[in-house]
């Protein structure tokens, strides 16, 4: 009997010591901004599919910067993708995703090409630059140099982000594009609606996770809030300052 005790505690130590194992591993891959089980189950997953006929928005991110970024940046950028599409598929009203401007067989694919099965997720990949995948007219490329601020999300947008990871390398680069292309352009409203007592940059899934809790109805102040670290200082503005602000100009 004794003999028998002893092995159901060691079970029960073991099954603890995996628990915690698990719990830590889930923690790391939050802090790292990797991708964990959270929310619907997989079988919901599967049978849940992105509607691109009805959707009010787009997103596409644009991936043409393959010459510009150092593998190790690029590895960085396919990480964030990764947290982009786990983001979106887990999301309630998820958006039609693109991963637009892919070199072929550049360092963009090879470090997707690790990821097992990646040519199953719901993203439509494409090699074409996103320029030639939508009307112009449509398009809103997102860039912190301009002098427009997005106040809300327009339906029959499509909405534009820089997959570029470059430690402010090259700051403006994203801005300028979209003039030299004669597309529209927007600032997120980071200072209309919070104060920061440092310079933000934002990472590509931050920028998407913003514009996803926008779709779902959240409000700006909220989302800002929930998306950006709380190590940056960030605090939200007084209503009265945040009303101010909004009557500026706005896209």
């Amino acid at each position: 009997m004794l003999k028998l005790e002893k092995w159901e505690l060691k079970k029960k130590e073991k099954r603890q010591k995996e628990k915690e194992k698990m719990k830590a591993k889930r923690m790391e891959a939050i802090e790292q901004g990797l991708p964990v089980r959270n929310g619907p189950s997989r079988k919901e997953l599967k049978r849940r599919k992105i509607s691109y006929a009805d959707a009010s928005i787009e997103v596409v991110i644009d991936l043409s910067f393959d010459q510009m970024m150092i593998d190790k940046d690029v590895a960085k950028c396919v990480k964030q993708l990764l947290r982009i599409y786990t983001l979106n598929r887990r999301s309630e009203r998820p958006v039609p995703l693109h991963f637009a401007g892919i070199e072929k067989g550049g360092a963009v694919e090879r470090h997707l090409a690790r990821n097992d099965g990646y040519r199953h997720w719901d993203v439509r990949f494409s090699h074409e630059h996103f320029m030639q995948l939508f009307e112009p007219s449509t398009l809103v490329y997102l860039t912190s140099e301009s002098d427009q601020v997005l106040d809300k999300l327009e339906p029959g947008c499509v909405y534009v982000i820089g997959g570029l990871v470059d430690h402010n390398k090259y700051k403006g680069h994203c801005y300028q594009l979209a003039q030299q292309k004669g597309i529209r352009h927007a600032r997120l409203p980071l200072a209309e609606h919070l104060v920061i007592k440092t310079r933000t940059i934002l990472t590509i899934n931050q920028v998407f996770e913003i514009l996803l809790n926008l779709h779902m109805g959240k409000e700006w102040q909220k989302t800002l809030l929930q998306v950006l670290p709380a190590r940056k200082g960030v605090t939200p503005k007084p209503i009265e300052a945040v009303n101010a602000d909004q009557t500026m100009c706005a896209i």
